[in-house]
């Protein structure tokens, strides 16, 4: 059952992203989506040690783990928040010129 949920958080995640980027119209290149797809793929690796380590009765292990695993996928998705999935400041502040013209 987690493995379904976990499958439906990542294909709604994935799904949401594509919907933000072309609503802000963001031109996202064919390696920028690739290594969006590898980190989902990751957290989902992540959470699976997690719970795996759950099943099995270890609760320490599974906070280890999950606490090394967990802080390269946040650190991996802030800089794809950061770097792709973010409008350009400088394009933006000259939209914002043009418009006052």
């Amino acid at each position: 059952m987690a493995d379904l949920l976990l499958g439906a958080i990542a294909a709604t995640t994935l799904f949401l992203l594509l919907q933000y980027a072309q609503w802000r119209q963001l031109s996202v290149v064919w390696w920028q989506w690739a290594l969006t797809v590898l980190n989902l793929v990751y957290v989902v690796f992540v959470c699976k040690v997690v719970l795996s380590f759950l099943e099995e009765g270890m609760p320490k292990g599974a906070i280890v783990m999950g606490s090394i695993l967990g802080f390269a996928a946040v650190v991996w998705a802030v800089l794809l928040l950061r770097f792709v999935f973010s409008a350009p400041r400088q394009a933006a502040a000259e939209n914002k010129e043009l418009e006052h013209a």
